[in-house]
């Protein structure tokens, strides 16, 4: 959350999430739960787009742990948060619409085509 460049980093945990070592890499995101009310606005959006991104590989992810915290009612985007297409598009509308409910919940639309690290 506190990266320079968030991307980035998000990038990264990707690799990891999906890596052959998944497991112990899903092991080492706990969050204190209670620091989750303490978090400013910036830091709100960008810890609810990883929680998005984390249980989405989760649930797809075999044996993968999932902290309680991933699902703290605070984690969701008041405004819906698509990535990589216009505003006012249809192909917006389209990824909203066929959304995962693990974005859907939270607001965040990645696309879930360029989620998955090559």
């Amino acid at each position: 959350m506190k990266a320079d460049d968030f991307n980035l980093a998000l990038t990264n945990l990707l690799i990891d999430l999906y890596s052959l070592d998944h497991e112990q890499y899903f092991e080492e995101l706990s969050f204190d739960e209670v620091a989750i009310d303490q978090l400013n606005g910036e830091e709100l959006e960008k810890l609810t787009k990883i929680a998005a991104v984390i249980e989405y590989v989760g649930n797809r992810q075999p044996n993968a742990k999932l902290y309680d915290w991933i699902y703290k009612e605070q984690l969701k985007l008041t405004e819906p948060y698509t990535p990589g297409v216009e505003k006012e598009s249809f192909a917006r509308i389209r990824r909203i619409i066929s959304a995962p409910k693990e974005f859907a919940l939270r607001n965040v639309f990645y696309d879930e085509k360029t989620l998955k690290p090559i």
